[in-house]
């Protein structure tokens, strides 16, 4: 009954993959709901932007090959 960036649906998540925060990252396209409510949670991030149009200064990709460069 919640949505990002509400906390829960992080917990949510983590529970039903059976992972733990400090083992996990978040990769999504939004940079409030996804990049920002993972982070207040305390899960780190990757924010997903392959037309480049958001000016974010975490980690940040335009292309999924790049997430190797976080693994």
């Amino acid at each position: 009954g919640v949505k990002k960036p509400n906390p829960a649906i992080f917990e949510h998540a983590l529970s039903k993959a059976d992972a733990q925060k400090q083992h996990s990252i978040m990769i999504g396209d939004n940079l409030e709901a996804d990049i920002l409510g993972a982070e207040s949670f305390g899960l780190k991030s990757i924010l997903f932007d392959p037309e480049n149009k958001i000016s974010h200064t975490g980690n940040k990709i335009l292309h999924f090959n790049e997430l190797k460069q976080f693994f």
